[in-house]
């Protein structure tokens, strides 16, 4: 994803495809850092990554009897703010037009369903944007 627009608002400009039998880290080779969940928390992915070059976004999870440091809790929270955008638009798109479910078999038609679903993304929010990049920028009330 990319931000686009005078508002910073994401659009999708791009879509990947991976094929079900290899993991997405395997295909990781022009991206500059990856970031994940806690889920993916391990010695291995770890390595994969070190060893193409690539940044370890990846949130740290804590193990019994050892709970997680300030400075480990601080780097999850930053990897949550930029995981958040992508989640935030998987979730739109399951939300507003099913893009849980898959109805196509073979990547090239599964690829074609989720260029689809960018682009019904992007047009679903395309009025909102307009309308906030003719508006000038007002300066927003922090929180008491």
């Amino acid at each position: 994803m990319k931000k686009v627009g005078p508002t910073g608002f994401c659009a999708i400009v791009g879509v990947g495809r991976t094929p079900h039998n290899l993991s997405n880290h395997r295909q990781a080779t022009d991206q500059t850092r990856v970031h994940a969940d806690k889920a993916y928390c391990s010695k291995k992915h770890r390595a994969a990554l070190k060893e193409r070059g690539i940044k370890n976004g990846i949130q740290d999870k804590a193990v019994k009897n050892k709970p997680l440091g300030s400075h480990q809790l601080a780097r999850n929270s930053a990897i949550s703010k930029v995981r958040f955008v992508v989640e935030r638009t998987f979730g739109s798109q399951q939300r507003w037009f099913g893009g849980k479910t898959l109805r196509y078999q073979g990547l090239a038609k599964s690829h074609a369903w989720h260029v689809l679903l960018a682009v019904a993304y992007n047009l679903k929010r395309l009025p909102r944007l307009y309308v906030e990049s003719l508006l000038p920028q007002l300066p927003q009330a922090k929180p008491a």
